[in-house]
């Protein structure tokens, strides 16, 4: 099924040195097609999913945040130096919402060992952290947000893990410290995700499946699916860091559970969800460049009191709702679209009830292959040391038009800072799938640097076993919000409480706010707490300030608190 329109496109770009990206922002945007099962009178009763959707988006403000930096680890003694870019929605537009970022450098402990909060410029900022010669060899951390990030809790910050070597011990990239450690077998945490949600009995479903070891990271398994009678079904292993699927066709009066059979000769039982003695199910084959194809099938125990009655699938893409009503008079409907009316990125089909009810649900990834291209000339192939170099950077879209953007540029030696390019995190990574996604993704470049059928399977088998975190259903649907608790930040704010040396608040205290590069004395009085306020203040750069306090009579026997919004 295909479908022609018109619409308004807007284009946004940014390129991450050789990884380019380019967006296109679109209005809500709903298509209801009559062909065949599809585009039956459909009445969703009292619940307007799509209407619901915008409600909630209106209320809901998503800011995203990415930090490039100038190596993928460092050693100590070094600066890291970080661009950061801040977008809101779906679309991945640059955010004029929030005006500060908050970046945290966090120690092995997981403590904050520095912290900083940057003037952002329409969504754009720079930074860096200036690491002691005495830092100890681990894995640090870097931590990116806004304050609007904060009432979805820490699960929308940008978080990354920094390798940091030791200069005493010589460190190279081979000593670095690793997040791979030994795994114990026992300890393997294994879970199926039946395609759609459930199983249903009589139907041929998709079962994926993630092995995790206690560190975190996929393990690689294999073992075989019996029935409760212990008869073999089928066999399963991991095709792709602990991940993988099989197909089963649960019976009428059977469970089941898988046996995982290890390399040290242990083995561990698991159950497999319960299937459905009456059901629907939906599945997606994304195999194709040019198109995806949805399958409804209802079993049948479903089908005698469900023939006739309204259902609704409902694509999001995105940012964009395309919808499809339909009446069940088969116990199997298909239905194919072309993936040029989709976005780049984590897709997102459910198919609801009459009443609104969400009956099944999956994910899928679309590459449409709308990158733009960048091209990248030197003046001559050579330089001196010290010379300066001249760049000339082309970027164009698909159809050969120049574009605009913001560009990150880090220039490193190979030899000496070499990188695993499926192990990268860029901007692509990070705003199509990372952000997207629940919990770790290991190798996240790994699905835009191999475009093979083998990597495209791997990766839907992701979007089988790693579900959608942005909004649940249930958040859309409940339309009684609550007031946001963080409002977002305009311009960077200093405040603190001012206490005689006994910590006695003192009110009428006089603090000064000093820059050290010769930049304005700002002055703050104190309330009758002892709370000072310096509001909406702005530099053109990074600089370094001192707070001074007197009382009231001018003396400076005080003591100042500075209040730091600290998140550990």
């Amino acid at each position: 099924m295909d479908a022609a329109y018109n619409l308004t496109v807007k284009k946004f770009t940014h390129c991450n040195f050789t990884k380019v990206i380019k967006l296109l922002l679109s209005p809500l945007i709903i298509f209801c097609f009559s062909s065949g099962a599809w585009g039956q009178a459909y009445s969703p009763g009292k619940i307007n999913i799509t209407n619901n959707l915008e409600t909630f988006f209106s209320h809901h403000v998503f800011e995203n945040a990415y930090l490039q930096f100038d190596k993928p680890y460092y050693a100590a003694g070094d600066t890291i130096y970080f661009k950061a870019y801040v977008t809101e929605g779906e679309q991945h537009q640059l955010s004029e919402v929030s005006g500060v970022l908050h970046v945290d450098f966090i120690n092995t402990e997981n403590k904050i060992e520095q912290s900083i909060k940057l003037q952002l410029d329409r969504g754009v900022t720079w930074g860096d952290f200036a690491l002691s010669d005495s830092l100890p060899e681990g894995n640090y951390s870097v931590r990116a947000y806004t304050q609007l990030m904060l009432n979805n809790g820490q699960s929308e910050f940008f978080d990354r893990i920094i390798p940091v070597g030791s200069i005493k011990e010589n460190s190279s990239s081979s000593k670095l410290i690793h997040l791979h450690l030994k795994t114990v077998n026992n300890k393997v945490d294994l879970q199926f995700f039946p395609e759609g949600g459930n199983l249903v009995t009589g139907i041929r479903s998709k079962v994926g499946f993630k092995a995790i070891g206690t560190n975190g990271l996929g393990v690689n398994i294999k073992g075989n699916i019996l029935d409760n009678d212990n008869n073999e079904v089928c066999p399963f292993s991991t095709t792709h860091l602990g991940m993988g699927y099989f197909y089963l066709n649960p019976e009428e009066g059977q469970t089941y559970h898988a046996r995982v059979d290890f390399d040290d000769s242990t083995q561990k039982i698991i159950d497999l969800p319960k299937a459905q003695e009456s059901g629907i199910t939906l599945s997606v084959d994304n195999e194709s460049t040019s198109k995806v194809s949805f399958m409804i099938q209802a079993n049948d125990a479903f089908i005698p009191s469900n023939r006739h009655k309204n259902f609704l699938l409902l694509i999001y893409s995105e940012g964009k709702t395309i919808t499809y009503p339909f009446k069940l008079e088969a116990q199997t409907i298909t239905l194919d679209m072309q993936k040029r009316l989709l976005r780049t990125g984590v897709n997102k089909i459910t198919l609801f009830s009459k009443n609104g009810e969400p009956l099944c649900e999956r994910l899928f990834f679309v590459q449409n292959h709308d990158l733009i291209s960048l091209q990248l000339d030197m003046a001559k192939a050579e330089y001196k040391k010290r010379e300066k170099v001249n760049l000339l950077l082309n970027a164009k879209d698909p159809t050969d038009s120049m574009v605009a953007g913001h560009f990150s540029v880090s220039v490193t030696e190979e030899s000496k800072v070499p990188e695993d390019v499926n192990n990268e995190h860029t901007i692509l990574t990070n705003l199509l799938l990372t952000s997207e996604l629940k919990g770790y993704v290991e190798q996240p470049n790994y699905y835009f640097n191999d475009t093979s059928e083998i990597a495209g399977d791997n990766l839907d088998a992701l979007m089988l076993t790693q579900g959608y975190r942005l909004f649940e259903w249930k958040q859309v649907m409940d339309t009684n919000y609550t007031p946001l608790v963080y409002q977002p930040e305009k311009a960077l704010d200093i405040s603190g409480k001012v206490t005689n040396l006994s910590g006695k608040p003192l009110a009428n205290a006089t603090v000064n706010l000093i820059p050290y590069e010769g930049h304005t004395i700002l002055a703050s009085v104190t309330g009758k707490d002892g709370i000072f306020h310096f509001s909406n203040i702005a530099f053109a750069e990074t600089i370094h300030i001192a707070l001074s306090a007197v009382n009231s009579k001018g003396h400076n026997s005080t003591m100042i608190t500075y209040f730091k919004d600290a998140i550990y």
